[in-house]
């Protein structure tokens, strides 16, 4: 149920962050910003946990999306994003077993986990330009 609505993979992501950093800002300036001292700084960091841990399952093997068949199986999906569903050949091999963490697939793997605060700070930073009533304020 939950796993069929979360949808996550290394090209799926990042958009999903920069946008949800644009509705962080939203929510922050009309709704949260007098019951919570720093309510961007508070979703931001449930997001990105939230994110980090359920990309990390699915990369680890421990969530799937059953419904896309061997598509969605975790790791697979995470690198390949479910391209077979529109007729593509998945452009990344992920038969590497996990026996050798220092795989060139894992370094990368951890570089891409690492810039997921950065895409969400993008989304943040491009909604306080859109939404926030002082347009110079800091975040």
């Amino acid at each position: 149920m939950f796993q069929e609505r979360m949808v996550m993979s290394f090209l799926l992501d990042p958009l999903f962050l920069i946008v949800i950093g644009v509705a962080i800002v939203y929510l922050a300036e009309k709704f949260l910003r007098k019951t919570l001292r720093n309510p961007i700084l508070v979703l931001s960091v449930v997001t990105v946990a939230l994110f980090w841990s359920i990309s990390g399952l699915l990369y680890l093997d421990y969530l799937d999306f059953p419904l896309l068949g061997k598509a969605g199986s975790g790791r697979h999906f995470m690198w390949n994003s479910g391209v077979e569903l529109i007729g593509l050949n998945p452009p990344i091999d992920v038969s590497v077993t996990y026996a050798n963490p220092f795989t060139t697939l894992n370094i990368v793997a951890v570089m891409l986990f690492a810039t997921y605060p950065l895409f969400l700070y993008l989304g943040v930073y491009v909604g306080s330009k859109i939404f926030s009533k002082s347009r110079m304020r800091k975040i």
